[in-house]
């Protein structure tokens, strides 16, 4: 009888790895503890240990197979850190000014919500909506694929999505889906509102039908017929600067 392969262990949600990830983490004050590899000559992943030790945060030198069970396989460059317990952010309780929220429903791809965050950094979004049963949470895939962002946006993690674009709408905001279809509005021609709410979909299935109804707008980007969608994080990126765009400063 062949004998069943192993599933790989799921990476602990406590720890960022790569270079980029490791240096925002120390950097914020969010680690508590590096690994790196035995040997590893790479001058940043040494700088990283220097800064390490300068904080008086343990250091150990491990084997590089040893990162590689605990990064599940990832790219780990040599390095790894132990995080603190990240902060969470809470709703924005009331908005005056312009200010954009980003609003993650059933995003699933550490890739595309790590691209999302760097958008939302970029762009100053105020929130970053990641509601934990419908999506991909601040995992170590995503620190990577965020290049350490993830940690300097401003991410809210409530337990209810509908209840959450609610009290987004209590605060001021108005609710934009991009959710392309019969009545979405032209996205380069939209006026933004000052205050928006953009909900993106995710990869297969797009803005749910409960979302897709409490929104008080659609719209979708203009795209050559030879090209069906774009992924989330280029779509993200593309909406929230025509947002800034509308709304600058």
């Amino acid at each position: 009888m062949a004998r069943l392969r192993a599933k790989p262990k799921a990476t602990p949600d406590d720890l960022a790895f790569g270079i980029h990830a490791c240096e925002r983490a120390l950097g914020e004050g969010l680690a508590k503890r590096l690994l790196h590899a035995e040997g590893a000559s790479n001058r940043r992943v040494a700088a990283l240990v220097d800064e390490a030790a300068a904080q008086g945060l343990p250091v150990e030198a491990v084997e590089a197979e040893r990162l590689a069970e605990l990064t599940g396989g990832g790219v780990h460059q040599g390095v790894l850190v132990r995080l603190h317990r990240l902060p969470a952010t809470p709703l924005p309780r009331k908005v005056t000014g312009p200010s954009l929220a980003i609003v993650l429903d059933g995003v699933t791809d550490p890739q595309n919500t790590g691209a999302v965050l760097r958008v939302a950094v970029a762009t100053g979004a105020e929130a970053v909506v990641l509601p934990p049963r419908r999506g991909a949470a601040l995992t170590p895939g995503v620190h990577r694929a965020s290049a350490g962002l993830s940690f300097l946006a401003p991410v809210a993690a409530p337990q209810n999505l509908a209840r959450a674009l609610s009290q987004l709408k209590e605060a001021g905001y108005w609710v934009v889906a991009a959710s392309p279809g019969e009545g979405a509005e032209n996205a380069t021609a939209f006026d933004w509102p000052d205050c928006t709410a953009l909900v993106l979909g995710g990869e297969e299935r797009g803005v749910s039908r409960l979302l897709n109804e409490a929104s008080d707008f659609r719209v979708a980007l203009p795209m050559d017929g030879r090209v069906e969608s774009l992924n989330v994080g280029v779509a993200c990126g593309a909406l929230a600067y025509l947002w800034r765009a509308r709304w600058p400063g």
